[in-house]
């Protein structure tokens, strides 16, 4: 395979999170996912979001790719606040600015690789350059099977061909919601090193959400979640130092 063009380095941040909070209205009753978060990302850095079950992580990552909207504070994306967007507003900034990878991929079945990748530009009328898109391809590891349809895919390559799409439209960042975690130890470690050199190459931003202290040791730094809170980072994040956070979370 070969690896992604350098690019230029960014010096503003890429996602400025600030003081979200999120409820969701059970009668008369407001339940609180998330009751305060904050952070900021880096261009080209690559980020885990940990916490135990029910910590909220995956509304976080909505929230933060602009596909549910805080109840209160900013989301910045580049230079764009995208908190108080119109929903045809933030649908077209999503597509051109933010990537998804979901774990269960959303590919098209009735679409080839070349098509399922080139989609997000398409639903925006524009088409994607054919070099471009063979570098992507080759880059994670789909060279010679762009005539194929998702059926005819291994969870790996599937998993490739959503990242690729994610990364069609040269995104400001890219968000994974457990990217590996139906994957088989060997695939999800061929993935991690598809997002790392992601970030180190292209600078582009990711962040995943993971349960799994060998997924976060990839990461440039850790995220811990609980109750609606990051109560706590971890920057060089070891399989042994994330295990410990961890367990001390309770999770």
């Amino acid at each position: 395979m070969r690896t992604f063009p350098e690019t230029r380095v960014e010096t503003r941040a890429a996602v400025q999170i600030t003081d979200i909070h999120k409820f969701y209205p059970t009668g008369p009753v407001k339940v609180w996912a998330l009751r305060g978060v904050s952070f900021t990302l880096a261009p080209g850095s690559f980020t885990a979001i940990m916490g135990p079950s029910g910590s909220a992580k995956s509304t976080l990552l909505q929230c933060a790719a602009g596909l549910e909207s805080p109840s209160r504070g900013r989301i910045t994306i580049g230079h764009h606040d995208i908190s108080n967007m119109s929903a045809d507003s933030l649908t077209r900034f999503r597509r051109d600015h933010i990537g998804f990878v979901f774990q269960d991929y959303n590919l098209i079945g009735h679409l080839d690789v070349a098509a399922n990748i080139a989609l997000p530009l398409v639903l925006g009328g524009r088409t994607l350059d054919p070099v471009w898109r063979d570098e992507l391809m080759d880059a994670v590891g789909l060279s010679g099977l762009e005539s194929r349809r998702p059926g005819e895919l291994s969870g790996g390559q599937a998993q490739r061909v959503a990242i690729a799409r994610a990364l069609a439209t040269r995104p400001t960042v890219v968000y994974a919601d457990e990217p590996t975690g139906a994957l088989d130890s060997r695939t999800a470690h061929d993935i991690l090193d598809t997002f790392r050199r992601t970030a180190t190459q292209l600078r582009q931003t990711v962040v995943i959400v993971t349960h799994d202290p060998r997924v976060a040791a990839v990461t440039d730094r850790v995220l811990f979640l609980a109750d609606g809170l990051v109560v706590g980072a971890l920057d060089a994040p070891t399989v042994e130092k994330v295990s410990a956070r961890v367990l001390a979370l309770g999770a």
